[in-house]
């Protein structure tokens, strides 16, 4: 689909900005993929999102994400594009101040669903106002990092609690820093008790595919 196309090449461009450490014009850019995501479908990032780490919405045939295994290996199959970004997992799970900064980019040749690249494009955004919030050197509004927490819960509502669990952790690490940033100390830690609690079942899976 077209809207897809120019979806795709928007989040291109916000991680071009990503790549040269250029957080405001990273928020300009996924507020226009944001723009073309909510043309082309249901998905209003506007909207204030539920406060509990684990909703998710339905599919607009109203089929459960849970159904799509396929989809979170796509997902994590985007995560997994940058050579540093199995590092960046090891170190979040035993780090509350790490922030996970890779934007998630998408293989032209890979297809991916509409709930999926709702959340890649979802998280980028959310991502840009984090980063901007933490760099001295950007001149960034107050309320930055607080839509950074709505567009991080956002993404995980259309998927992080899905299959994919590598973007559970990014979106739950990220959650918890900023919570803690805003002095929501035991909501902070709400969130990295429950990424504690995804550890195992992230550690069994590798052992898994491992043996295999």
């Amino acid at each position: 689909m077209r809207s897809t196309r120019t979806i795709m090449e928007r989040n291109n461009q916000t991680i071009a900005f990503f790549n040269d450490s250029d957080y405001l014009n990273a928020i300009e850019a996924s507020a226009l993929a944001l723009s073309s995501l909510r043309e082309a479908s249901a998905v209003d990032p506007t909207e204030s999102s539920p406060d509990e780490e684990g909703s998710r919405t339905s599919n607009t045939d109203g089929s459960s994400h849970s159904n799509a295994p396929s989809g979170s290996d796509r997902l994590d199959q985007c995560m997994l594009l940058p050579a540093a970004v199995q590092n960046d997992f090891k170190t979040l799970l035993h780090s509350t101040n790490f922030i996970y900064d890779n934007a998630i980019q998408i293989p032209p040749s890979l297809e991916v669903d509409t709930h999926i690249l709702g959340a890649i494009v979802i998280f980028n955004a959310a991502l840009a106002h984090h980063l901007a919030s933490e760099s001295q050197e950007t001149p960034t509004p107050p309320e930055a990092l607080h839509k950074a927490q709505r567009l991080y819960r956002l993404s995980y509502q259309l998927y992080g609690g899905g299959k994919s669990l590598l973007f559970q952790f990014a979106v739950l690490n990220n959650l918890g820093v900023v919570e803690r940033r805003l002095g929501n100390t035991s909501i902070s830690n709400q969130y990295f008790d429950y990424l504690a609690s995804l550890v195992e079942q992230f550690e069994n899976k590798q052992q898994h595919q491992e043996q295999g």
